[in-house]
């Protein structure tokens, strides 16, 4: 990869996943998912944690780009959280989090504009 590696998705583990699995999913090796997520033991993987899934910068939407014609645009405001969001587009936070990949899910800033995914 000759682009700077970034987190192109993000994965919410859940029951009956393994690194293993989570890794052959998005096509990486498991030691790249371990590497980029600090796991040090593959074997102690909790339910709801969430994974960076690693990729090259070159995945990511270029500013400009225009979202897909069935995504809903939503600015954030004052005491706006992704779970909020979500919940009042009835839509999962993870969609929300894929179709976003350049936003700080823990900072998100006023006055951004999200994609909503339908």
């Amino acid at each position: 990869m000759n682009n700077k590696l970034v987190c192109i998705d993000v994965y919410t583990v859940s029951a009956g996943d393994t690194l293993y699995t989570i890794a052959e999913k998005y096509d990486l090796p498991v030691s790249l998912l371990m590497r980029v997520n600090h796991i040090t033991n593959p074997y102690d993987l909790r339910i709801g944690t969430r994974l960076c899934i690693p990729g090259d910068e070159s995945q990511l939407p270029q500013p400009g780009e225009k979202p897909a014609p069935t995504t809903k645009m939503h600015t954030v405001s004052a005491g706006d959280t992704l779970y909020l969001i979500a919940k009042k587009y009835g839509v999962k936070l993870d969609d929300i989090m894929r179709a976003n990949p350049r936003i700080d899910p823990y900072n998100l800033m006023i006055g951004t504009e999200l994609y909503i995914p339908q």
